[in-house]
C-alpha cells in the first residue's frame, strides 16, 4: 500500500449534495453546554475540547472523532458521553492549541461523516476561562457551531442520484414512510414522472438513511442534459444528478475515440458530457494568465454525450481549458482526456506529438520478453535516483534526462558506477519509476506521485523546462529511450485508483459531478483508497477512461508495462479487460499490481489474478522472509524460526498459494513503503554485528531471486539503502530519499552479491520456470533438512538448461547448520560471501552452512 494514508491530511474538498428542508419544523433537542462539567486538570491536561456529535438515526455505534492539534499526530476519541443533543467526546491536551482540527468518522476509516478536514479554533465564544473549548457538529452538516442550539435539526432530504433510466436513489436524515413520498414526482425537461414504491437500501450512509425507488416510466436520454429534480411534498426541490445511469448503452459510447489531436494544421477537441447542455472550448493563446483569446462552442454529435469541434491553424504548445454548462452551473476545468498540461494542472495544453519524438522515434523498439519471469524489476524515483549521483550535471538532477547518466568511472579514476552502468552491472532488466503522471504538485515540493490529476500527462517539475509541456514530453521520451537502448525495459507506477482532488476542485468531477467517483448514498465520496476518493471503476466510461489512458501511455510512449497501485480497489473486470487490450497491443507487457486496498473492500486481491497474466504482489513471502512491515516481528531470514510454509510456497511460485502459474507472483521483501530491509534490520536487530546483518541482508534477497515467479527489488537495497528508519518518507525530502550511491562503495559486496544472484537467474531458466506443470514436474523439496534449513532440487535437464540438477538450500538460522548433500560431487556458485555462475568450488556428502546464508550448487 502505498504511504498517503494519513488522516490529517488537508484537502480541499467540499460537499455538492443540495439539502431540502422540510417546511414544518420539528423541535430541537436542548443542547446544553457541558464546559462547566470539564475541568483539565482532573483529565491531566491543560486545555479540553468538547465535540457534540448528532445523528438522526440515533445510531452511535462505532463512530468516533480524530482529532488533531498543531503540535502532532492524530488520535481517535469514543462519542461516550450522552448528552440531549445526542453524544460527546472529550478531547483532553497538554497544551494551548491555536486550533483543533477533526474528521468524524465510524470505526478505522469504515466512512466518514462530511469527508474533510474541520477545525474548531478556541476563542472567547466558545471557550471557557479555564481552557475548555465547546463545538457542536449536526451528522450532514459540514458547518461547525460555537452554540449547539443554533443547529438546525429538522429532517430534510440530503441527495438523490438517478442510477438507472427508471431507478432513483435518495438520502434523508430520518427515517421515511410511503405515506411522506405521496405524490413524489421527478420533474424532467419532458415532463414530470411519478415515483414507485419506496424501498429501504441496504447500502450504509454515513449522516443520513438511503432509499431507492423505481420510477413510473423510465428517463429519456435526451432529458440528462437539463436539471433534474426531485419534488416531494412539504420540502423544498431537490436537484437529482444522474450518476450509474449514464452507463446505459443509450448515453455509454464505448467505443468514442476521446481527447484532443493537434497537427500543424488544425486541433480537433472531443469529450464526452452527457449532463451537459453546452461545453465550450477557451483558447489561452497570450498565455495562461491572459483572458481567452478565442472562445469555440463544441457541438454534440448525439444524444450520447460526445462534444467535438476542430479549429483550423496551429496550436501546438497553446494552454486551454473546457467549459460544462450543467445542473445550471458553468465549470471551466483542464481537459480530463489532455495530453499536456501546464505546471499547476489548471491548464491543458495543446500538443502535437510527432514534434515531441526524439530522433529515431519512429523506428525504435524496446527490448522484448520471451516470458515473463524472465523479468528483474527495480524500483526507482526520478528525482531520487540523480540527486545525489556525483557523475550527474546539476542542472539534470531529479530530472528524466537524470536517468540517462552513463556513470561509467574510467580505468584509474576514484569512486563507483551510476546511473546506467550501475543498472546493467547489476544486470536488471527494467526500472519501475515511481508516479511519473501528472500529480498537481506544487513546483519542487518533494512528493512521491501517487496523488494524479491528469492521467496522461507526465509530470512538469521532471523535466529541466516545466513551463514548456512538448519538451517535457521529449525529454520523458528520450529518457525510455535511452534506458530501453541499453535493454533496460521501463515500466510504470500507474495510480488509476483515486486522484488528488474531489468535487469542483476535480476536473473529473466538474466535467460529469457525481460520476467519476465512488460515492455513499448521501453523495459523499468513499474511501476505499484511504486517501478521501476513489475511482469508480465500475462505471463502463470510467473503466473506458482508465484502458484508453493505458493503451496511450504503452503506444505513443512506449512504455514495457504497469504496476497498479492499490488493484484492489479496482473491479475484477476491468483488470480482465484492460488486461485483454493490453496483451492484445504487446504480449510481453509486464503488468502486476498490490491485491490489497487503502482500508475499503477488496475487490481485486490475491487470487482474483489467475489466468489473467497480470501478477501480484506476494506479502506472504515477503513477511515470512523478514517478518512484518515496520514491526518488531522477525522472519525466516532474520531468524530463529519462521514461517517455512509460507517460504515454500513463495519459492514454488505461490502455486499452492493464490496463483495459477509463476507469472502471476512478484516476489519482495521491500519497496518504497515501509522500512527499508536494511532499516528494518536495523531496528529489529539493535545489538547485530555489521557482518550479521549483512549475512541476513543477503540471505533474504537470495530468496527472492532464487524463488520462482518475478523478482522485484526496491531500488537501492542492493546498497543497504537506508531511509533513516522512516516508514512513510512520501513527502520526507531528498535527505530521507536520497538513493545513496555514498553507500555503494562501503557496502559493494552486497552489490555484488545481488548481481551475481542476478546473473545466475538471467542465465539459467530452471530459476524461471512459467507454469505449474514445470514446478510440479522438476522443483522437489528436501526433506529431513536441520531445523531453520530449506533445501530443494530443480531438474535443469526438462527445461533446457545447461545444468543438469541445481541444488538450492537456506539457512535462516542464526547459528551454523549442517546439511547433506544429495548423492555425487556438486559444483559450489553460490556461498555465503560470493554469488554468480563460476564455481567456487567443489563439495559432496556434508556441507556447512554458517548463520543467514545460502548456497547454490549444480552437476
Amino acid at each position: 500500500m502505498f504511504s498517503l494514508l494519513i488522516p490529517r491530511l488537508p484537502r480541499l474538498v467540499a460537499l455538492l449534495s443540495v439539502v431540502a428542508t422540510p417546511l414544518a419544523t420539528a423541535a430541537a433537542p436542548a443542547a446544553e453546554p457541558i464546559a462547566d462539567q470539564i475541568k483539565p486538570a482532573d483529565l491531566g491536561a491543560e486545555s479540553v475540547l468538547v465535540l457534540h456529535y448528532h445523528r438522526p438515526d440515533g445510531d452511535y455505534q462505532g463512530w468516533n472523532a480524530w482529532v488533531w492539534t498543531d503540535a502532532g499526530e492524530g488520535q481517535a476519541y469514543a462519542f461516550d458521553r450522552e448528552t440531549a443533543f445526542g453524544r460527546a467526546a472529550i478531547v483532553p491536551v497538554n497544551h494551548r492549541p491555536d486550533r483543533y482540527g477533526f474528521i468524524v468518522r465510524k470505526n478505522n476509516w469504515e466512512l466518514k461523516d462530511i469527508d474533510r478536514d474541520r477545525f474548531v479554533a478556541p476563542n472567547a465564544e466558545n471557550t471557557t476561562r479555564r481552557g475548555v473549548t465547546e463545538a457542536w457538529v449536526n451528522s450532514g452538516d459540514p458547518n461547525v457551531y460555537a452554540d449547539g442550539n443554533e443547529v438546525d435539526l429538522t429532517p430534510k432530504l440530503v441527495a438523490a442520484f438517478l442510477d438507472a433510466p427508471n431507478r432513483l436513489a435518495f438520502t434523508s436524515t430520518t427515517p421515511l414512510k410511503s405515506r411522506d413520498m405521496k405524490g413524489a414526482t421527478l420533474q424532467t425537461k419532458a415532463g414530470e414522472i411519478a415515483l414507485g414504491l419506496l424501498q429501504r437500501s441496504q447500502t450504509p450512509s454515513p449522516g443520513s438513511v438511503a432509499y431507492e425507488v423505481k420510477l413510473k416510466s423510465a428517463v429519456p436520454p435526451a432529458s440528462l442534459d437539463a436539471p433534474l429534480t426531485l419534488l416531494v411534498e412539504g420540502y423544498d426541490p431537490l436537484p437529482v444528478y444522474a450518476r450509474a445511469v449514464l452507463d446505459h448503452p443509450s448515453v455509454a459510447p464505448l467505443d468514442a475515440k476521446l481527447g484532443p489531436v493537434t497537427t500543424s494544421e488544425q486541433s480537433t477537441f472531443t469529450t464526452w458530457s452527457p449532463v451537459a447542455s453546452a461545453v465550450d472550448l477557451l483558447i489561452y493563446e497570450d498565455g495562461a494568465n491572459q483572458r481567452a483569446t478565442k472562445t469555440v462552442a463544441l457541438q454534440e454529435e448525439s444524444e450520447t454525450g460526445v462534444w467535438t469541434v476542430t479549429v483550423p491553424g496551429d496550436l501546438h504548445n497553446v494552454p486551454y481549458q473546457l467549459r460544462f454548462t450543467s445542473y445550471s452551473q458553468e465549470r471551466t476545468v483542464a481537459d480530463i482526456h489532455c495530453k499536456a498540461a501546464l505546471p499547476g494542472s489548471e491548464f491543458s495544453v495543446a500538443v502535437d506529438l510527432s514534434r515531441t519524438n526524439p530522433e529515431g522515434w519512429a523506428t525504435h523498439q524496446p527490448p522484448r520478453l520471451e516470458q515473463p519471469t524472465d523479468e528483474v524489476i527495480y524500483e526507482i524515483h526520478v528525482r531520487d535516483w540523480s540527486m545525489t549521483d556525483p557523475n550527474t550535471p546539476e542542472h539534470l538532477k531529479g530530472k528524466y534526462l537524470g536517468l540517462l547518466t552513463p556513470g561509467e568511472i574510467e580505468p584509474g579514476e576514484k569512486g563507483v558506477t551510476t546511473g546506467i552502468a550501475h543498472l546493467k552491472e547489476l544486470g536488471v532488466t527494467a526500472v519501475h519509476l515511481l508516479p511519473i503522471h501528472d500529480f498537481g504538485n506544487e513546483r519542487h515540493n518533494y512528493n512521491w506521485g501517487y496523488w494524479t490529476s491528469l492521467f496522461n500527462v507526465p509530470e512538469s517539475d521532471y523535466s529541466t523546462t516545466p513551463d514548456d509541456p512538448a519538451n517535457t514530453i521529449r525529454e520523458l521520451k528520450i529518457a525510455i529511450k535511452t534506458l530501453q537502448d541499453n535493454d533496460i525495459r521501463v515500466i510504470l507506477d500507474v495510480v488509476y485508483n483515486h486522484t488528488s482532488s474531489s468535487f469542483e476542485y476535480s476536473p473529473f468531477d466538474q466535467t460529469i459531478p457525481n460520476y467519476y467517483f465512488r460515492t455513499n448514498p448521501d453523495g459523499s465520496l468513499r474511501n476505499d483508497a484511504g486517501v478521501g476518493n476513489s475511482v469508480a471503476d465500475e462505471r463502463l466510461m470510467v473503466r473506458k477512461y482508465i484502458i484508453d489512458s493505458l493503451k496511450y501511455w504503452a503506444t505513443e510512449y512506449k512504455v514495457d508495462g504497469f504496476r497498479f497501485d492499490l488493484i484492489g480497489t479496482h473491479q475484477p473486470e476491468t483488470v480482465q479487460q484492460l488486461a485483454k487490450e493490453l496483451y492484445a497491443l504487446r504480449p510481453d507487457l509486464t503488468i502486476y499490481g498490490e491485491p490489497w486496498t487503502g482500508g475499503g473492500p477488496i475487490y481485486f486481491g490475491k487470487g482474483a489474478q489467475r489466468g489473467t497474466g497480470v501478477a501480484v504482489f506476494n506479502d506472504h513471502l515477503r513477511n515470512a522472509v523478514r517478518g512484518d512491515l515496520d514491526g518488531d516481528a522477525i522472519g525466516f531470514a532474520t531468524g530463529p524460526g519462521g514461517d517455512f510454509n509460507s517460504i515454500r510456497n513463495g519459492i514454488a511460485g505461490a502455486i499452492d498459494d493464490f496463483t495459477d502459474s509463476p507469472i502471476e507472483t512478484i516476489n519482495y521483501v521491500s519497496a518504497h513503503d515501509n522500512r527499508t530491509l536494511w532499516d528494518k534490520l536495523e531496528y529489529t536487530h539493535p545489538r547485530a554485528t555489521e557482518a550479521e546483518k549483512r549475512a541476513m541482508h543477503k540471505l533474504s534477497l537470495g530468496v527472492v531471486l532464487t524463488s520462482q515467479g518475478i523478482p522485484f527489488l526496491h531500488g537501492g537495497v542492493d546498497l543497504a539503502r537506508t531511509k533513516g528508519g522512516h516508514h512513510n518518507s512520501y513527502n520526507q525530502g531528498d535527505e530521507v530519499n536520497a538513493f545513496g550511491w555514498d553507500r555503494k562503495a562501503e557496502y559493494m559486496d552486497l552489490h555484488e552479491y545481488v548481481a551475481g544472484l542476478i546473473e545466475l537467474r538471467r542465465e539459467h531458466p530452471a530459476l524461471r520456470l512459467s507454469t505449474k506443470s514445470q514446478i510440479r514436474q522438476n522443483m522437489k523439496f528436501a526433506e529431513n533438512t536441520p531445523q531453520g534449513v530449506i533445501a530443494y532440487t530443480l531438474n535443469g535437464r526438462n527445461v533446457g538448461d545447461d545444468w543438469d540438477k541445481i541444488f538450492v538450500v537456506y539457512n535462516g538460522e542464526p547459528e551454523p547448520q549442517t546439511v547433506k548433500l544429495p548423492n555425487g560431487a556438486w559444483n559450489v556458485v553460490v556461498n555465503a560471501e560470493s554469488a554468480g555462475t563460476q564455481t567456487l568450488g567443489e563439495a559432496r556428502g556434508d556441507l556447512m552452512l554458517p548463520p543467514y546464508s545460502m548456497a547454490v550448487l549444480h552437476r
